[in-house]
């Protein structure tokens, strides 16, 4: 079932052309016109360790990376207003596991309701779908990571990392109708790490007080956007010494009640 459900979804939902990458192609952002693209971060301080990912520049101009072999910072959740920047920060991801990891090491699978925008991607085969949440087969999707990491659990199933972006929680209502579909992310959001299986998920700010919230408060990774009321979201666990606010990165990350400041990479 595993096997034959992804490989079916790829076949389904990936560009048959996909477009060359091209740097140049991507608008400039207004704020971080002097931030280093991802490719000459990799090129001055790779090579990084297998299982590993960029995020972005930390204030000192090193890059953060997320180690996939290290479950403790657990699910991660993208949290922001700016729809553009939030997609960023999980296409830097993406583009990042790619480069650095063949694809037995890190496999990519996205769902979102901007799925040209994730177009360029299709060229590495660590993507192996981009879906839109109005498809069924999302669902699908959902179900069949949560069964490998059930059965990763029992040891059952070996394998590399897999990573599931959602970009927009909003976006996928629908699905989560389905009460199979989100006890599935919901196990997946709280187990899945400590068996290979990443939920990344991007939202806004707001909908962490939804009705489906709580789902959001198991994430152990947490990056938010740097708003210009100073009101950011914090997990009911979370620990912030206000000084670090003098800080005016556009990204800032919780992991396990340590905050680091970063800003996105132009990926």
């Amino acid at each position: 079932m595993v096997t034959s459900l992804i490989p079916s979804v790829w076949r389904e939902t990936r560009s048959p052309v996909a477009p060359e990458i091209n740097v140049q192609q991507f608008p400039p952002q207004e704020i971080r016109n002097s931030t280093p693209s991802i490719y000459s971060i990799y090129e001055s301080y790779g090579p990084f360790p297998n299982q590993s990912l960029m995020v972005g520049i930390c204030a000192d101009g090193f890059p953060f990376m997320l180690d996939l072999n290290n479950s403790r910072s657990g699910s991660v959740l993208v949290i922001g207003e700016n729809t553009h920047e939030r997609s960023q920060i999980l296409k830097t991801m993406c583009l990042s596991a790619s480069l650095i990891n063949k694809p037995e090491q890190i496999t990519i699978f996205v769902i979102t309701n901007k799925p040209h925008q994730y177009a360029d991607l299709s060229k590495y085969p660590n993507c192996q779908a981009i879906i839109s949440p109005y498809e069924r087969s999302s669902g699908e999707l959902v179900i069949e990571l949560a069964s490998i990491v059930e059965q990763r659990r029992s040891g059952r199933e070996r394998g590399g990392s897999l990573m599931l972006l959602i970009d927009d929680f909003q976006s996928i209502n629908a699905i989560l109708n389905d009460f199979s579909v989100y006890l599935n992310l919901k196990s997946m959001v709280n187990t899945g790490p400590q068996n290979g299986v990443w939920p990344i998920i991007s939202i806004q700010p707001d909908d962490v007080h939804s009705s489906r919230g709580q789902l959001l408060r198991s994430f152990g990774t947490y990056i938010f956007e740097k708003v210009d009321n100073n009101q950011v979201f914090l997990p009911e666990n979370g620990e912030m010494d206000p000084s670090d606010l003098v800080y005016t990165p556009n990204f800032n990350v919780i992991v396990g009640g340590r905050l680091t400041p970063i800003s996105n990479l132009l990926a």
